[in-house]
């Protein structure tokens, strides 16, 4: 049996041999001695990289050390601030498409959660129609004629993963320890994150939930198609749902040739996700192409709800309020939201970072639309910020790249795509809809409670303000340099505190009276008027002595 130390060994040899595969073994030869890279060994040694970009054979090293290391790069991508232009573009290239395991492998795991194959389904094709590193799927019938699709998990992909996440761990704590300007990125809370969220992805009970929970959330679109899921054939390492067909949403020429408008699909799609982030606060965080199918009846299907994110209500309205600024070229809100979500800034940066972030949302706004210009100003957002050491938050970061996302595919669908004019709608119904919702209004009578208390207490601090100055505690510190106006000062003041008083006690005796109404002592003759004559005069007296207090500055 192999100890805890021997498999991390083991891991280690296999990740040194496939960045040597990739020839990032000669590469840093080459980097120590300047002499190695005038003789090119790294194409010598790897005839297969050359003309390949170090970027290029990245993703391939990633994809090679499998399942952990292309989610990792994956969730990667969304950190826009943290990598390269050239690295994102092949970040968001990773695949992890890998050769079938042989049914038989699996048959053990079907069986443990649907039953013996034979009696649950009619038909299984025991050729997978797409195999990934964590899971592969297969098409089935069941014995009542429906046609499924059973995601299988792969024998050992959970060791292997819990292989892989200390060594991400131990390089978090080097990459914080050696570079100080890494620190900003917090790479330890990143992967303790990433850590979680590949562990619910290892347990399908989570993914089937959140299909669930947006289906419902889209219930009232009818042009949005979420599979159904069948719970009496699925578990942890086993998810069976309806079988859709459809082709990429991406594929316009298809989406044509099914008689279907790309602009509405355009139109679908991002109606759906405007109102997944903003309105419900849980969205399907993978929008890339091979998730969002299109049908033949023109209908959006939604696939792989693995990876998705919930924003608390309160943040959601910041998020909104970051997107609109964006759109309406505001650096003064978007650093209030900016500061409402924890982030801080040096007093001598604010005036800078404000006239960089306005020259890029400038450049935004007068450029056209159908260049993809809406990614570029969300994606030099988060590195002007990284200029003056702030990290943007990792949920607000997800936000963004999910918007861009969907924008892009858009803008394929649909070239004169307007993101001003297609987002507006959808912010003031949302906006409108965060005020008057529900949840808003259950918090009115706790909000009235509150409001209550602060009057009922105002009786106990005039008291107290009393108690204080009988006391002789109140101070008053003044600085003046003609004490002749000092003099007068203090008359007008002795003057003011004086009313101050009268007015105070005539409101503590009321309210002493008003307590007794309340607590149902009877008040015989006119002093049942007299109590509220008393409290309109001193309220009269208040304003008069304000006003003059006012009108002598």
């Amino acid at each position: 049996m192999q100890t805890k130390t021997g498999v991390s060994l083991k891991r280690y040899k296999e990740i040194a041999e496939v960045l040597y595969e990739w020839g990032f073994v000669s590469t840093f030869l080459e980097d120590l001695s300047p002499g190695l890279r005038n003789m090119d060994i790294s194409t010598r040694l790897h005839p297969q990289i050359r003309g390949m970009t170090v970027y290029e054979r990245m993703r391939h090293v990633l994809e090679d050390l499998g399942p952990t290391f292309v989610k990792f790069g994956q969730i990667l991508s969304t950190r826009r601030e943290m990598i390269s232009p050239e690295m994102y573009e092949e970040l968001i290239k990773l695949q992890d498409k890998v050769p079938p395991v042989p049914f038989e492998d699996l048959r053990t795991t079907v069986e443990e959660y649907c039953g013996p194959i034979e009696d649950v389904f009619l038909e299984f094709d025991t050729k997978p129609f797409a195999a990934a590193s964590v899971s592969q799927v297969h098409k089935a019938v069941l014995r009542d004629g429906t046609i499924v699709a059973v995601k299988i998990q792969r024998p050992g992909i959970r060791e292997a993963i819990e292989t892989d996440l200390p060594l991400f761990e131990n390089l978090a704590e080097r990459i914080e320890k050696l570079s100080p300007d890494a620190r900003v990125f917090n790479p330890k809370i990143m992967v303790q994150e990433f850590a979680v969220q590949i562990r619910k992805e290892l347990d399908f009970t989570h993914e089937g939930k959140n299909s669930e929970i947006i289906a419902a959330s889209m219930a009232d679109i009818p042009e949005i198609k979420i599979p159904k899921i069948f719970w009496q054939y699925s578990g942890e390492k086993v998810l069976t749902m309806e079988f859709v067909e459809g082709c990429r949403i991406d594929d316009v020429e298809i989406i044509k040739a099914y008689n279907v408008e790309p602009v509405h699909i355009a139109d679908v799609g991002f109606h759906a996700y405007i109102r997944q982030i903003f309105r419900d606060g849980f969205f399907h965080a993978d929008p890339h192409p091979g998730n969002l199918l299109v049908s033949p009846e023109g209908r959006l299907i939604f696939l792989d709800f693995g990876m998705v994110v919930l924003i608390r209500p309160e943040r959601r309205k910041i998020f909104i309020k970051v997107l609109m600024s964006i759109v309406g070229c505001d650096v003064d809100t978007l650093i209030e939201c900016f500061e409402k979500l924890g982030l801080e800034f040096r007093p001598e940066d604010i005036e800078p970072l404000k006239d960089e972030l306005y020259a890029a949302l400038r450049e935004y706004q007068t450029s056209e639309l159908g260049q993809l210009n809406v990614g570029s100003a969300m994606d030099s957002l988060p590195k002007i910020m990284q200029k003056y050491n702030v990290a943007v938050p990792g949920s607000l970061m997800m936000v963004l790249k999910v918007i861009w996302m969907i924008f892009a595919v858009a803008v394929k669908l649909d070239p004169g795509f307007n993101f001003n004019q297609r987002v507006k709608p959808y912010f003031d119904e949302i906006i409108e809809g965060s005020y008057l919702s529900p949840d808003t209004l259950k918090k009115l009578p706790l909000s009235f409670m509150e409001m209550a208390e602060g009057v009922m207490n105002i009786p106990k601090a005039i008291n107290h303000t009393l108690n204080t100055l009988g006391k002789g505690d109140f101070k008053l510190e003044v600085e003046v340099d003609d004490m002749k106006t000092l003099s007068t000062s203090i008359q007008q003041a002795s003057g003011r505190v004086m009313v101050s008083v009268i007015i105070a006690a005539i409101v503590i005796g009321s309210s002493i009276v008003v307590h007794a109404l309340a607590s149902g002592t009877v008040i015989m003759g006119n002093l049942f008027y007299a109590v509220f004559m008393v409290y309109f005069i001193a309220i009269i007296i208040g304003i008069a002595a304000l006003y003059a207090t006012l009108a002598k500055k």
